[in-house]
């Protein structure tokens, strides 16, 4: 029997942290195009990274002032209505009071299976959500209300705003199934609160917890910051070394292309270190006259050289001492990631079945590089 795979997670070590930051990266780096604000897509890839489905982008609808809301009221500690225990189970308190730390388990309002509650639904014969609700009233103005599980709780929730004026800060409508859960997020749709809505059946408690913590994110971060590479820099420039061998850089090309695409950044472009056409210099004078002030160079590398150490350095060096108005930041090389590690294996797989070199064909030099 092979090695078991979890060595690969014990040697290195690999944190939660660090496998939920390579999840957030392989969405990033997988996802189609899209057109999802800066404040948006944390919250779409949250609920991607929880269902483990692109297909969430498709159905994921945000009001025009409802992140702005939600982190509002996040911020003053507001109570936060739920529809179902399995909500209050999985909202992280610590996440809540990285927000605001007067937040506890008394700020999550969920009397779904209070005695009152059950005893009243029981003698009107409705569904215990509508008369959680109902008992909640008093506590619903400038409240975050959570629907993952019922849609009668929503239907409700409407009614009150329709009929008594009740106005909750955001509403969150990501009720599951298939009897009224449509018609409970349209209805709520039409309505003037800010809302996030996962459209159609779709849903889940899982799901409407995604949304908060990916709201406590952002409430985390200072006013008017967005943590996002899109906005750090106006040009991605990433640099290869470079070879006489026509369509050597195409892989790099490529992977420019696909993030130029994902609508993340606003200018992906490739360039060589070396005097190969397009050449750093070349390529850096041409974004900055394109009106670029803050130009990341991204080195296209496995391995920290001669090349990352020394000469990339000293070229940025050199090109910027005429720019003196652009910020021009230096990445890390690709390096290690444990993303490669998958890529190899993937690539090893692939070989079986492949001839033995010494039966391969070499072309001689002079005919590659003229293609």
């Amino acid at each position: 029997m092979s090695k078991a795979r979890i060595h690969e997670l014990l040697n290195p070590p690999l944190s939660g942290e660090r496998i939920e930051e390579l999840s957030f990266a392989t969405i990033d780096a997988q996802a189609p195009a899209h057109s999802f604000s800066e404040k948006e897509w944390p919250i779409v890839r949250r609920m991607i990274h929880t269902t483990g489905d692109f297909e969430m982008m498709k159905a994921v609808t945000f009001g025009p002032t409802a992140i702005e809301a939600g982190i509002a009221a996040l911020r003053k500690g507001a109570t936060l209505y739920v529809d179902s225990n399995m909500i209050r189970a999985g909202l992280s308190q610590m996440r809540l009071r990285s927000v605001n730390d007067q937040y506890d388990a008394s700020s999550i309002i969920c009397p779904i299976a209070d005695y009152d509650v059950a005893a009243e639904a029981k003698a009107l014969n409705l569904p215990r959500s509508v008369l959680a609700v109902r008992k909640s009233k008093a506590l619903l103005n400038g409240a975050i209300c959570v629907f993952g599980n019922a849609p009668t709780a929503l239907l409700e929730l409407n009614r009150l705003m329709i009929e008594e004026g009740v106005r909750p800060a955001l509403v969150i409508a990501a009720p599951v199934g298939f009897v009224h859960v449509p018609e409970s997020k349209a209805e709520v749709k039409q309505l003037d609160v800010p809302s996030i809505i996962v459209e159609g059946t779709r849903g889940g408690s899982p799901l409407a917890v995604s949304i908060i913590h990916a709201l406590c994110e952002l409430a985390k971060q200072p006013q008017g910051a967005v943590a996002t590479a899109s906005e750090k820099f106006d040009a991605i420039i990433l640099i290869g070394h470079g070879s006489r061998v026509p369509g050597a850089a195409e892989s790099m090309e490529k992977v420019a292309e696909a993030l130029q695409a994902s609508g993340r950044y606003a200018h992906v472009t490739t360039c060589n270190m070396s005097l190969m056409k397009p050449n750093f210099v070349e390529t850096f004078k041409r974004v900055v006259t394109q009106g670029a002030k803050r130009v990341l160079v991204l080195p296209y590398f496995l391995n920290e050289g001669v090349h990352i150490k020394c000469d990339i350095p000293n070229m940025m060096q050199e090109v910027g001492k005429d720019c003196t108005d652009v910020k021009l930041v230096m990445g890390m090389p690709l390096g290690f990631d444990r993303l490669l590690v998958d890529l190899v294996a993937k690539r090893i797989s692939e070989c079986a079945g492949r001839p033995d070199v010494r039966s391969l064909s070499v072309p001689a030099e002079g005919d590659v590089v003229k293609g």
